[in-house]
């Protein structure tokens, strides 16, 4: 009988402070959403973009360092595709001088 009642008066006291924290029972102030913004510019993306992204933390979220890991390698490829494009870009800016031809 005695393991009944602890049980009971465990689960009401759990389920007492999961309502409070909750909003169900009056006394806790209303939070504002943790909507910070990502600070990304609109429009196109650099690298140096990826490093300012930021996130908002939650109860069950992402592990930060996964994020991170991720975040890390988008930058470094979009460096490489930046460096890239701009070689490409200054190739096609300056072509090689076209052979003369022979009057042989």
């Amino acid at each position: 009988m005695v393991l009944i009642l602890e049980i009971v008066l465990v689960a009401v006291i759990v389920f007492a402070a999961a309502a409070y924290a909750s909003g169900w029972i009056p006394g806790m102030q209303p939070t504002e959403p943790d909507l910070a913004g990502d600070n990304l510019p609109a429009g196109r993306l650099v690298p140096s973009d990826v490093d300012r992204a930021r996130f908002g933390l939650a109860f069950r979220g992402y592990r930060m360092s996964e994020v991170d890991a991720v975040l890390d390698r988008v930058r470094d490829q979009m460096t490489r595709y930046e460096a890239e494009l701009a070689d490409l870009r200054s190739v096609g800016a300056d072509p090689a001088p076209s052979p003369e031809p022979h009057d042989g």
